[in-house]
């Protein structure tokens, strides 16, 4: 505490030396000059210290000491100091009292009731309070020795809080707005500015005054901290643990050589030197292993802290080959640093805790598990200090492991999930069936924007979707006996560990990853010993657990997958999928064990992980988690791989040199698809409307791929508070509106075209005129709908075809055939589609007008004759409840003739049928039955085109978008009572197939004509492979 050394204590006592002497002043000043209770004004200061009154408004002329509100005589003043930051300030009251209702001192008519008075005594009242140091600098040739300064102490009376640890039976908000008005009016007395020590010698060293390291006396105060920056130093401590944990076991796994090493990345947890002082001549060669402990902080205040670093064990090697014995081992040290605390704001919303590490400096409280006397122990801790002071603080610094919190209020708020969720239905989130005016508007804006990009199938795939899966699934396991639905709800591995299980929940990346969260709701387990199975050790129960894991999102072969999942294989034939003798490509989230060998696939992933009620911040909590980790990953993945529940979807695509169906894939692709890039990092905090889904691209008629990738345009799925959207399917307007539905149509315009035909020779003048369709005249020749542009009420298109022809007849003057004949044969029909879907039903609107003009204008009669035809109806595609599309006709097929005549009577008898004519050439009824088979087919029951497990789909909500493409959503699919079996998957299509479902023979039948019985491989020879989406879990 001398020159040279910490004068913290000096400045304390050269304080409070100063305060008791203007205590002291301030008694002499009342004894002389005390008039009641109203000092005079050139004096009242000179009091402050000693004694004080307040009184209301109207009390200013009390003549009782009773009557003021506030009455208090001091003892002598005393400072204390917490750190370099703040102090204490310590006012006893050694008589006095204070008045119950201060929140009326203020009123104009107030006057202090002496029975609200609570009588002091003894009480010593302790204010916690900044400070700071002031210097004014001078230079004086009466002082001399150069330039001095004068060094100040200015306490903050305004942030002065109340600590006393007394209890204060009745009135503490009372005593405490008294002590505030106390201390005010000590500041305008000008009592909180104090001389520190004075310097004023020539030997140039400034005097070092370091309050956080003298050792403190504070007495009845509350001087610990719980907070700094508000926030709690537990909360500070587990992030610490946390970051602790997670470099101990990147350790592990880079002393197994899984990963590369990294010395920033594990410094945390421990360090390997590669340079060690000299300690002694003994040392000169030696190296060293620190094994650290999870570090600590104290609170002194706002602005600094202890940092408390533990060394569980500190190994000396006399080389650098660290797999021999150590040369000497010494553990259980602690030592102790005062750093700084930076408050650092980045931007708006983003706030960072960081320690300055440049500021921190050793304290007295370092422990070592030693002897003092064991004199190369002492050298050892006297360079390892150094070694900590000089290169592991700044070490730690560039690896920003001295950033203990971050917060980022820009962020959403992480969604919660529940550990257990209800086995009832309420549970379940439900699945919207119709468009209500919420999901309308959300749709609104996709239809305005989506597109396809020459692809000509896209299906997107909500996360929500594969979560509730793995939900149902979960539910089911609560009751079912049988192994590869019971391990998702509990799980063990020999006498090693047992759990039960929440539900799997995952996160699309846009590296074309997936994190996937195991919940371990409870359970046991044994930890491991170097790695390997320990019978020995202890059982170690946990609960409500989330381990993380980052796994491939892979589209791979059906036969990989058969080879790998050998009891999903089983299930796989026996399903609807399987026994339509097909196999199909599927994408698939696999997480792979390599056992020993090769490090596995699934990246576990520490910092989205969570482990409720475990200690993070020693070794046992790292020998449980690594254990956690090992039999999850090595272990229960490879048992989930086994029983195919890594599949996610399968889709049918078709081989070359196959007939398939209308919507039959050819060729696909797959990308994880969002408007922001989502990785490990950012993937907790993005909300469900913009959170990645999974795309699936596909190309029909063995056309190739536009591209690799399907550019962004707009969210695919509606995901609304009130339920979920398993996905959308979108279908481009070539392949549907254009190659199917205007294609089936255009016959129709054929079959109703009328054209007139005319005989090759006349008979006596008389015009030979007779009337066909264009279907039986131009076979060849198609009728082509064209769109009507500009159309505000929905989507039109229109045929209209006019044949005119007219015949000049000039025989002899007499001839009463002399005259011009003129035909006019007119078809226009109408498909319009409305801008939006009401309640999952799109109406379908066809309508057709056919009319035959014939007349005659000769130099003795005019006549003409007009016959029209007209037909309307509405093929309506409705959302039936779980089971598939429906479709339905209304209005009327059948034509409605009408006839009207000029001169009927001068009309020449052979066209005075020509009504008769017109109804011989036109259908009876208009045929829709192609158009109703084909959507049946291609959109009825279940949706043939991608499977969630071995589940189905079925479509719901249709529409068309601005591009004309045609959208459906996606849901599961439940057969009906009502409803047949579905058709084969990807049956090819008949034009004399009927437009009801076929029986289960007669679909066996035809499944047996395309392809053949897979062996128990799950191989077949079919035209048609399985893709299948899957995580690679093992």
């Amino acid at each position: 505490m001398c020159l040279g050394q910490n004068s913290a204590h000096h400045a304390v006592q050269y304080l409070n030396a100063q305060l008791s002497v203007l205590w002291e002043n301030a008694l002499e000043c009342i004894a002389h000059n005390s008039h009641g209770l109203k000092p005079l004004e050139r004096v009242r200061y000179d009091f402050a210290l000693a004694e004080y009154h307040f009184g209301a408004q109207q009390s200013s002329d009390v003549a009782q000491q009773d009557d003021v509100m506030f009455r208090a005589v001091f003892d002598k003043p005393r400072l204390e100091f917490v750190c370099n930051h703040e102090a204490i300030l310590y006012l006893k009251i050694k008589e006095g009292h204070f008045n119950r209702e201060f929140t009326k001192s203020e009123e104009p008519a107030f006057w202090p009731s002496r029975d609200q008075n609570v009588e002091v005594k003894d009480l010593e009242l302790a204010f916690r309070m900044d400070f700071s140091v002031s210097g004014i600098r001078g230079h004086s040739t009466k002082i001399g020795n150069g330039v001095h300064v004068i060094q100040l102490m200015v306490l903050d009376f305004s942030t002065a809080n109340l600590v006393s640890k007394v209890d204060i039976a009745e009135g503490r908000d009372s005593l405490k707005y008294y002590s505030t008005k106390y201390l005010e009016f000590l500041h305008q007395a000008g009592h909180h500015v104090l001389f520190s020590l004075p310097d004023f010698d020539d030997n140039r060293l400034a005097l070092k005054i370091d309050y956080s390291l003298d050792s403190h006396n504070v007495r009845n105060a509350e001087s610990e901290v719980s907070e700094v920056w508000g926030i709690s130093i537990a909360e500070i401590n587990e992030s610490l643990a946390s970051k602790w944990l997670k470099a101990a076991i990147l350790a592990e796994d880079m002393e197994r050589g899984l990963i590369e090493m990294d010395h920033k990345a594990i410094c945390l947890a421990e360090y390997r030197s590669i340079w060690v002082e000299k300690a002694g001549e003994s040392a000169s060669d030696v190296q060293f292993h620190i094994k650290c402990g999870a570090p600590k902080v104290k609170a002194l205040c706002n602005k600094e802290v202890f940092l408390c670093f533990k060394i569980d064990e500190f190994l000396l090697y006399d080389g650098e080959d660290f797999t021999v014995p150590a040369k000497h081992t010494y553990s259980d040290w602690e030592i102790v640093f005062v750093v700084d605390i930076v408050h650092q704001k980045e931007e708006e919303g983003v706030v960072n805790l960081k320690l300055d590490m440049t500021s921190a400096y050793q304290c007295n409280l370092t422990q070592c598990g030693f002897e003092l006397s064991e004199e190369a122990g002492v050298n050892y801790k006297t360079h390892l200090l150094k070694f900590i002071q000089d290169h592991y603080l700044t070490l730690l610094e560039s690896s920003s492991f001295n950033v203990f919190y971050h917060i980022d209020t820009r962020l959403p708020a992480l969604p919660v999930t529940p550990s257990r969720p209800s086995t009832g239905s309420s549970d379940t989130e439900s699945i919207n069936t119709h468009v209500d005016d919420k999901r309308r508007s959300a749709w609104k804006g996709i239809i305005e924007r989506s597109d396809m990009h020459g692809f000509d199938f896209v299906q997107a795939i909500s996360p929500a979707s594969i979560t509730e899966h793995f939900k149902t699934l979960w539910k089911n396991a609560h009751t079912s006996t049988d192994d590869h639905i019971k391990c998702l709800r509990e799980w063990s591995y020999d006498e090693y560990f047992k759990a039960t299980f929440g539900v799997l929940s995952l996160r699309l990346l846009s590296n074309g990853k997936a994190v996937v969260w195991v919940q371990l709701e409870e359970g046991h387990l044994k930890t491991l010993r170097n790695w390997l199975l320990w019978s020995e050790a202890k059982e170690r129960h946990f609960k409500n657990w989330r381990l993380a894991f980052e796994v491939d999102l892979k589209m791979v072969d059906h036969d990989e997958v058969a080879s790998s999942s050998e009891s999903w294989l089983m299930r796989f034939l026996d399903s609807l999928l399987g026994k339509k003798h097909y196999v199909v490509p599927t994408f698939i989230c696999e997480q792979t064990t390599h056992a020993k060998v090769t490090p596995p696939d699934a990246e576990f992933l520490y910092d989205l992980s969570s482990f409720e009620g475990l200690m993070l911040g020693g070794r046992s909590a790292l020998g449980r988690v690594k254990s956690a980790v090992h039999y999850i990953r090595e272990h229960y993945f490879h048992h989930l791989t086994y029983h195919g529940h890594h599949i996610l979807h399968s889709i049918p695509v078709w081989k070359a040199d196959s007939r398939p169906p209308a919507m039959g894939l050819t060729d696909v692709t797959y990308q994880v698809y969002s408007k922001h890039i989502q990785n490990r990092y950012n993937c907790r905090h993005t909300s469900k409307s913009s959170e990645a889904i999974i795309v699936v691209l596909g190309m029909i008629n063995f056309q190739p791929l536009p591209s690799e990738r399907l550019a962004y345009s707009t969210e695919w799925i509606v995901k609304n508070r009130g339920g979920f959207s398993p996905g959308t399917v979108c279908l481009s307007k070539k392949i549907f509106l254009e190659d199917r539905l205007l294609a089936i149509l255009s016959k129709v315009n054929a079959e109703t075209t009328i054209v007139p035909v005319f005989p090759d020779a006349e008979e006596d003048g008389e015009w030979q005129m007779e009337l066909t369709t264009w279907g039986k005249r131009r076979k060849n020749r198609v009728c082509k709908w064209e769109q009507v542009k500009d159309c505000e009420s929905g989507m039109d298109f229109k045929w209209d075809h006019t044949d005119k022809w007219s015949h000049e007849h000039q025989g002899s003057v007499d001839d009463k055939n002399n005259g011009t004949y003129t035909v006019a044969c007119q078809t226009k029909n109408v498909l319009h589609f409305p801008p939006t879907s009401k309640h999952g039903l799109l109406d379908i609107a066809v309508s057709g007008e056919v009319s035959v003009i014939l007349a005659f204008k000769g130099t003795t009669k005019t006549w003409s004759t007009k016959t029209s035809g007209v037909w309307a109806a509405t093929l309506s595609m409705s959302s039936s409840h779980s089971s598939g599309m429906t479709f339905s006709v209304t209005g009327d097929l059948h034509p409605k003739y009408e006839t009207t005549h000029v001169h009927q009577e001068s009309i020449h008898p052979k066209y005075k049928g020509l009504r008769s004519m017109l109804e011989a050439q036109l259908p009876h009824q208009v045929d829709l039955r192609e158009l109703s088979t084909e959507l049946r087919q291609s959109f009825g029951g279940v949706w043939e085109h991608c499977f969630p497990g071995l589940q189905a789909y079925s479509l719901c909500n249709p529409v068309f978008n601005h591009n004309s493409d045609l959208r459906f959503e996606l849901r599961p699919y439940t057969p009906s009572s009502a409803t047949l079996s579905p058709p084969p998957i990807g049956r090819p299509r008949s034009s004399t197939r009927s437009v009801s479902r076929s029986s289960d023979a007669s679909i066996a039948s035809d499944a047996s004509a395309t392809s053949s019985t897979p062996s128990k491989s799950g191989k077949s020879k079919t035209c048609m492979s399985f893709t299948s989406f899957s995580l690679r879990l093992g």
